[in-house]
């Protein structure tokens, strides 16, 4: 009995990292500090820095506005959010959100507006699988609304 309990954690496992990406290797370059640059600032560039760009494409931010909209808090507060996150996140990005595995994003570092991060958590981006189909919406914007709180 006890070897099948392990078999069936590892296999459990083991499907959570292949739904991160898996083994797969990425392509990102490590980071290597280099001194600030000296820019000069126009009133036009700060206007512009104002709203930086989604890189969410339209059509995605979209439905995920249209998630938020449909989810009431009654069905956010019912969500473990915690736990959802630890059981379907945390392989890759860790349980305080900064574990990186598969090239899985800083979430201690992220800036994402909600509809963003809803919106990557449904369609997924990357290797991060969509979850769409295997949460809720209200389990998708309550695992969002978690990450923020990793921050």
């Amino acid at each position: 009995m006890k070897k099948n309990t392990v078999l069936i954690l590892f296999l459990l496992g083991m499907g959570i990292l292949i739904g991160c990406g898996g083994n797969e290797p990425t392509t990102e370059k490590k980071k290597v500090p280099t001194a600030p640059k000296k820019e000069t600032v126009t009133k036009s560039d700060e206007a512009s820095d104002t709203k930086a760009a989604s890189t969410v494409p339209p059509e995605q931010l979209a439905k995920a506005e249209e998630i938020i909209a449909s989810v009431s808090a009654k069905d956010i507060a019912a969500v473990d959010a915690k736990q959802k996150y630890k059981l379907v996140c945390s392989a890759c990005h860790g349980f305080t959100g900064n574990l990186n595995v598969n090239g899985a994003k800083d979430l201690t570092k992220s800036t994402l507006p909600l509809a963003e991060s809803v919106a990557q958590v449904y369609h997924g981006k990357g290797l991060m699988t969509p979850f769409k189909g295997l949460l809720s919406d209200a389990e998708i914007v309550a695992v969002s609304k978690y990450i923020e709180e990793l921050r």
